[in-house]
């Protein structure tokens, strides 16, 4: 199992918290008593909860690093696929929902990544806090008694840099994951400026934003893409943006900062 020595886990205090430079964690407006950001390997994270539970999420965190890297390196294709992977039985069942959930969106299995790895750490803390939000790399896992805002983060001037979303806590627990064909670091065939998807699954919402981002070339393809998407039960929100305009669909809804 890996090295517990090699994670950073640093608690951030509420008064504190815009410290973080980061552009889109200094516009998060829900913050839980304990927050931290945890980083590993190629995780970044950020996790606000009502309850300390930062040792199990070392633990949770080195056990799917570890399960995914074992699986990798017997089936080096699985990283590099860019397109559905058939599911074998002796697969791990995190695995096997990657699998699944990206096979809805026509993307190879990595592009539910980060989804999966918010979704299992939120699953190893259910009996361990009420409120938890984790946050990885701008895809994010919500379970909350309250509404709130999250801030969206634009490259585009028509927008001012960022708008928020109301996130209903009847709609959590919930993923809400986004992809970019204009800035951050996961592969997009697209050139959208932003996609965000809401979803009951973090994964399936990381492999619909990867998806959808890879679609939009142009601002008339929006409403296409957004008719197609809506169809799936798998997904409750779509907010598109590109060039100025924006589509949106479901349980997304927009709010004031």
């Amino acid at each position: 199992m890996g090295d517990y020595n090699n994670i950073s886990v640093k608690r951030i205090f509420p008064e504190k918290f815009d410290a973080d430079k980061s552009v889109y964690r200094s516009s998060i407006r829900h913050r839980e008593k304990y927050n931290w950001r945890v980083i590993y390997k190629y995780s970044d994270l950020l996790i606000s909860c009502d309850k300390d539970i930062s040792g199990r999420v070392k633990k949770l965190l080195l056990e799917i690093y570890d399960l995914l890297e074992s699986f990798i390196d017997r089936k080096p294709s699985f990283q590099k696929s860019l397109s559905p992977v058939k599911i074998e039985k002796d697969y791990p069942s995190i695995v096997k929902k990657m699998c699944r959930k990206a096979a809805l969106f026509n993307v190879g299995p990595m592009a539910t990544v980060a989804g999966a790895v918010c979704d299992y750490i939120a699953s190893g803390l259910r009996e361990k806090c009420g409120r938890l939000i984790i946050e990885n790399g701008g895809d994010v896992y919500i379970r909350s008694s309250r509404d709130f805002n999250v801030g969206v983060y634009l490259k585009d001037t028509n927008f001012k840099d960022k708008i928020y979303l109301k996130i209903r806590s009847e709609d959590t627990p919930c993923g809400l994951c986004s992809s970019s064909g204009n800035f951050g670091h996961s592969l997009s065939m697209g050139s959208v400026g932003i996609v965000v998807v809401l979803s009951r699954s973090t994964i399936s919402a990381d492999g619909a934003a990867t998806s959808i981002a890879n679609r939009i070339e142009k601002s008339s393809d929006i409403n296409g893409v957004m008719e197609q998407y809506s169809r799936i039960k798998e997904l409750g929100g779509l907010l598109i943006v590109k060039d100025g305009n924006i589509g949106i669909w479901g349980d997304i809804e927009l709010s004031g900062n």
